[in-house]
């Protein structure tokens, strides 16, 4: 599912400023916990280190859990006073502003990609999607999290459904969506997590 008619790509930056990220920032010690427990699972999972990307990472969370773990860890924000955040207070040089498409990483770059909340925001799907195969390390993996339009817990009519967004979130998964996505694409699905609340978590590798 995707919102029709589409916002253009300047209202959709719009809707992430300074107050955007101040809401995360906040709440940073609790942030850097619960991220440094997303790490540890990527860890027990898969790999225990090597360079890891988070992209639409905000004031850089994820980013400082992986640098903690002993990770390579890099991050890219669209919101600059997020990234001035992780740069300064957070002493995370490698996170930088823009977008992911923009940055030039080398191919086979990244062991670990992570876009937590953040596929559900892009413009251009399969745009993204090309980067992240491209930038993906033979043996790396993605993972994914974003809300579950098919989820049990997801209410039938949508419009009551707090993660309805116009301008936020431009496209509503299911798990048959999503992978049918990221398959166009040459990756497949390495595992997937059971969620309770009406969320995806998901994990790819090249096919």
């Amino acid at each position: 599912m995707l919102i029709n008619p589409r916002p253009i790509l300047g209202q959709v930056q719009e809707t992430y400023d300074s107050e955007y990220s101040d809401h995360y920032i906040k709440k940073a010690d609790k942030k850097l916990k619960r991220c440094a427990k997303w790490v540890q699972r990527v860890q027990r999972k898969f790999t225990q280190k090597g360079r890891w990307l988070d992209v639409g990472c905000s004031a850089g969370f994820v980013v400082a859990a992986a640098h903690k773990a002993g990770f390579d860890a890099y991050g890219v924000e669209i919101e600059p006073a997020a990234v001035e955040y992780a740069n300064q207070a957070l002493k995370l040089p490698n996170v930088v502003a823009g977008v992911l498409e923009g940055q030039n990483y080398l191919d086979a770059f990244f062991d670990v990609v992570s876009l937590y909340d953040v596929i559900e925001h892009v413009p251009d799907l399969n745009r993204i999607v090309a980067e992240l195969k491209r930038i993906l390390a033979p043996n790396g993996v993605i993972e994914i999290r974003t809300p579950d339009v098919g989820h049990w817990f997801t209410p039938k009519d949508l419009s009551s459904w707090k993660e309805v967004k116009p301008s936020e979130h431009l496209y509503y998964f299911d798990y048959s969506t999503l992978s049918r996505v990221f398959a166009n694409h040459g990756l497949t699905v390495a595992n997937r997590r059971l969620m309770f609340k009406p969320a995806l978590d998901v994990y790819f590798k090249h096919v």
